[in-house]
């Protein structure tokens, strides 16, 4: 082994490691859990002010050299206008864990984990490899953080076969000796697969260097990271689809890692939002061989949607100017110079390149016109926008308001397509899943006050364990017939049903007992959701999505066009409220009527209904909601019309002083009048005086009833429209007297669009 001064690899990594520093990133380590720490290039705390302006993009690196040798030349370009974060993955560089934990599915939690821990609600993401499966998972299970994805030379779809096919060319008879080279041959039989330029030159004991100072390290571990892959297991694709997801993928043309034809493949798989780049020339890693068009594209895709207000999930109106002044900064590629010739090492993603320099032109022609487009589309947008009422749904969490924004997509919109429904079907496994787990670990924990009753039957022990296990898992396998047999069993057992009649105490789900009568259904190989299985199905929001819709027709003439607004209702998702105050025509509040007698999921000490009274009191009393209507949803009552007669309302404090009348449906009806009295109260207690014109409207909701929120949501776009022409008729009078006064024409001092006055004096 060369020693540390004569080393090419060392001497050239203290150079990565001050470009990455010189574009403001530092290196960073943090404890996820008990278990995994990660390590990470992020922004430079020390410059965290400019860092609040920019989004975040996160990069995620191939199965190779740790993630600075992989990046260099896209951490220089993307750090002028994003937040870089440059993870490496578990068992790469200083990035470890104690978990049995082999997945890639595990490394996306862990990134995901690593970006909660860094305060960065939502984020893009490219993934190169290796890297492109991590990044592909990510974007999966969280798609409400992930803004766009970027998917690179990864074999995402790959198939048993890939890998003996991959070993074929290789000429190789394990994996691991292509993807882990233990000797010079190794690498540079890597490298010529993942390269499109011949590099028999490479001097052998530069390759030793390599192999030494990057491949030795944790080679029992990234083995088992190998072996762990859930992708590739089958003789078919086994992926969902990212269908409101935009992704790019970016392939090389000559890649003999992954061909061509699987980029042509995961475009279709991945849905209908995915687009594909080939970069000629370019074999698995085109992000070095041609680092400029890469990033160029890359550039474009991330960025230029946006201008073009294409840019999902983000809620203001408008469009920001300033960021159409985008500007190529050239980057700074560095030599090492060998008595021969001058080259560039690098290790990105599955080896190492000799290049000679290249430089960045400024933008030219096109770029300008593609400014005057982007101008014009700005305008368009801009005018369009003003015809669009925002609307806030907020509430505490589980009050039922996805629910209602699946209901509006399906009533208003096109509904869900094939592709849509089928990126259910793990969400609504995973849903019966933790529900099975959570009653059986309930029962387990009520057994030692009450054996007799609580206890599981000896038969039925074995398959509670090992389904509690499959509980609580990361990645949860897809229900078989099998597996739904277990389940059906376990669920059909005295204890259990016990337990769930206390479910209000256990957070078991509003689905439970719908998935439950249909699980053979659902464990069908060909298994489609149907739509009331989507609205069913629970994920818990974070962050922000949106819908824009007319609750009478596609015309938009008919009727008032709407953009719906949903947020995460668990306490910590509320911070991500505040920027989606302004210019809200109408808040419409969910409050679950049915929870008085249950606990917060992320607070079990606190009662939902006491919750839901407190920050509807504190939603109120906003000074950006001085004039905005007040929509109160009194939902769940198709729950609570059950409840009730059986669990009394006084249970909750707030409700301590409520009195039974009588029985059966006036017994229901006397209840939730006084629950809405209750609201009623509340609202002009909260209500300074000179709010109390603005518009409060209550309605009894059950969101999983289509004709009844479709009943609704009509009578919302009455009562806004009431208030528009109102508030239109004061503006008209208003402007008539000034212009009266002031010897204006009615029509130079009246738009038609928005009562302002725009004319001018006559002299």
């Amino acid at each position: 082994m060369l020693p540390f001064f004569l080393s090419p690899v060392s001497l050239y990594a203290i150079y990565v490691r001050r470009c990455f520093a010189a574009s403001g990133l530092s290196q960073q380590t943090l404890q996820l859990d008990n278990e995994t720490t990660l390590h990470f290039w992020g922004p430079n705390p020390k410059f965290s002010q400019a860092t609040q302006k920019k989004p975040s993009l996160v990069l995620i690196h191939g199965f190779g050299p740790v993630a600075m040798w992989q990046w260099r030349n896209q951490v220089q370009f993307f750090s002028p206008r994003f937040n870089v974060y440059v993870p490496d993955l578990v068992f790469f560089g200083d990035s470890t864990t104690t978990s049995a934990e082999r997945s890639e599915v595990f490394q996306a939690a862990s990134v995901a984990k690593l970006m909660e821990k860094a305060g960065v609600e939502r984020f893009s993401v490219i993934g190169t490899s290796y890297g492109g499966f991590v990044a592909y998972h990510v974007a999966r299970m969280w798609p409400e953080r992930v803004e766009k994805v970027v998917i690179a030379s990864s074999g995402v779809n790959m198939r048993r076969g890939d890998n003996e096919k991959l070993l074929r060319r290789a000429k190789l008879e394990k994996i691991e000796h292509l993807m882990l080279p233990a000797t010079a041959v190794q690498l540079q039989t890597l490298i010529g697969l993942a390269m499109s330029r011949r590099v028999d030159v490479i001097p052998r004991f530069l390759l030793n260097d390599f192999v030494q100072k990057l491949y030795s390290d944790k080679r029992k571990e990234k083995m088992e990271l190998l072996k762990g892959l859930t992708l590739g297991r089958d003789d078919t694709p086994n992926l969902s689809p990212l269908p409101n997801k935009e992704v790019l993928i970016v392939w090389g043309d000559k890649d003999q890692i992954f061909p061509l034809e699987m980029a042509t493949e995961l475009k279709e798989l991945l849905g209908p939002k995915t687009r594909l780049e080939v970069i000629k020339n370019t074999s698995h890693v085109p992000q070095v061989e041609n680092p400029i068009q890469f990033n160029n594209i890359v550039e474009s895709f991330l960025l230029l949607s946006k201008y073009l207000g294409c840019q999902h999930g983000n809620p203001r109106f408008g469009l920001n100017r300033r960021l159409l002044h985008i500007r190529r900064f050239g980057s700074i590629y560095c030599s090492i110079t060998c008595p021969e010739r001058p080259f560039r090492f690098f290790s990105e993603n599955m080896g190492l390149l000799c290049s000679r320099n290249k430089h960045y032109n400024e933008a030219d022609n096109e770029e300008n016109a593609q400014t005057a487009e982007i101008e014009r589309r700005i305008e368009q947008e801009t005018k369009a926008e003003k015809h669009i009422q925002k609307l806030l749904l907020l509430g505490a969490g589980e009050s039922g308001k996805s629910t209602i924004f699946k209901q509006i997509k399906l009533l208003f919109q096109t509904g869900f397509d094939e592709a849509e429904l089928k990126s259910y079907i793990s969400v609504i496994h995973a849903n019966v899943y933790q529900t099975i787990k959570i009653l059986y670990d309930g029962s387990k924990e009520l057994a030692q006050n009450n054996r007799e009753t609580y206890e599981i039957s000896s038969e039925n022990k074995e398959i509670g364990e090992k389904l509690s296990k499959i509980g609580g898992r990361l990645d949860y396998p897809r229900l078989t017939k099998e597996l739904a047999q277990d389940i059906e069993t376990l669920w059909k057992d005295a204890a259990i049903q016990e337990t769930y009649a206390r479910g209000n105490e256990l957070q078991v789900p509003d689905c439970a007992n719908y998935f439950m009568e249909n699980l053979q259904r659902l464990a069908d190989a060909n298994y489609i959701p149907t739509k009331e299985d989507v609205l069913y199905a629970r994920v818990r929001t974070t962050g922000v999505v949106e819908i824009q819709f007319s609750p009478v027709g596609e015309n938009k003439k008919s009727g008032e066009v709407y953009r719906l607004f949903d947020v995460g209702g668990q306490r910590n998702e509320r911070r991500k409220w505040i920027h989606l105050f302004e210019g809200v025509t109408a808040v419409i509040f969910c409050a679950a009527v049915s929870e008085y007698d249950q606990t917060l999921f992320e607070d079990e000490s606190k009662n939902r209904m006491m919750e839901t009274k407190e920050l509807f009191d504190w939603v109120l009393k906003q000074p950006c909601f001085e004039k905005t209507s007040f929509m109160l949803f009194l939902n769940k009552f198709d729950i609570f019309e059950k409840k009730v007669l059986n669990v009394p309302l006084n249970v909750c404090e707030w409700f301590k002083d409520y009195q039974p009348v009588s029985t059966g449906k006036q017994e229901i009806e006397h209840a939730y009048e006084f629950v809405k009295k209750k609201f009623e109260e509340l609202y002009f207690q909260s209500t300074t005086p000179d709010r109390v014109d603005r518009v409060f409207k209550i309605y009894r909701t059950t969101a999983l009833d289509q004709k009844l929120v479709k009943k609704t949501f009509k009578l919302v776009d009455e009562t806004l429209r009431r208030r528009n022409l109102f508030e239109a008729g004061v503006s008209y009078r208003i402007c008539l007297d000034l212009c009266l006064k002031l010897k204006f024409s009615v029509e130079e001092g009246l738009s038609a669009n928005s009562g302002r006055i725009i004319g001018h004096r006559k002299t």
